[in-house]
């Protein structure tokens, strides 16, 4: 199998992808949009495609277009689990990626590769921080992501008071690794597909040298 990270030629756009996170009863005008964009662009068309519509997909339809991303990430909302990583849960995903058939069309992979933090005071949720404030010191570990302020600071100009609680959520090389495997062996893909770590920015390099965001990539290939 060969992975493709390769984009348009420069000055040349090659393909279009949409990314809406549709519901049954917004599907036939985004399904309608798709339709529209491909006849007027006369380009390759894809969209993402979140792990529900992907299970489902005779209640959330197939979207059409050439090919879809599929987001391996997020499955469960920010708030709604104080214990596990809402960023990626393992196990969540194989639920998910059980469906025991092929969905119809081309799939690309989206991989998560960035961190968040989840400030809670007065154990009502306030912000989300994306800089890591582990990092700036005076927090104690608590149980499993959660760690509480032991002093005043201030991360992503966001005042975190002492006795303030941070929900730490990473995704970690390890697991990354065991996600690859997982969809290799559930998610039947093409001889070439594309691979995208999101987001991929300058703060998140710093967690991955280029050998290890290498390894992710080729990891699909072995």
């Amino acid at each position: 199998m060969q992975v493709s990270r390769d984009t348009a030629t420069a000055g040349r756009i090659a393909e279009y992808q949409m990314d809406c996170d549709w519901t049954p009863s917004t599907k036939d005008n985004y399904f309608y949009f798709l339709k529209k964009l491909k006849a007027l662009s006369k380009k390759k068309i894809s969209c993402t495609l979140r792990l529900y519509p992907y299970k489902y997909p005779d209640k959330m339809g197939i979207p059409p277009v050439d090919s879809a991303m599929l987001m391996c990430y997020n499955l469960i909302h920010p708030l709604e689990d104080k214990k596990k990583n809402t960023i990626l849960d393992v196990d969540e995903l194989k639920s998910y990626l059980d469906t025991g058939e092929k969905y119809p069309l081309h799939l690309d992979i989206a991989l998560p590769v960035y961190s968040w933090a989840q400030l809670y005071q007065n154990n009502k949720f306030r912000a989300i921080m994306y800089s890591n404030p582990m990092t700036e010191g005076g927090f104690r570990k608590k149980e499993g992501l959660w760690y509480e302020a032991v002093r005043d600071t201030m991360v992503d100009d966001i005042w975190i008071r002492k006795g303030d609680l941070v929900k730490q959520e990473t995704v970690t090389k390890e697991a990354l690794q065991e996600v690859i495997s997982i969809i290799k062996k559930k998610v039947p893909l093409g001889e070439t597909i594309t691979v995208s770590l999101f987001h991929l920015d300058a703060e998140q390099l710093k967690n991955y040298s280029n050998e290890e965001v290498n390894r992710i990539y080729t990891a699909f290939t072995e």
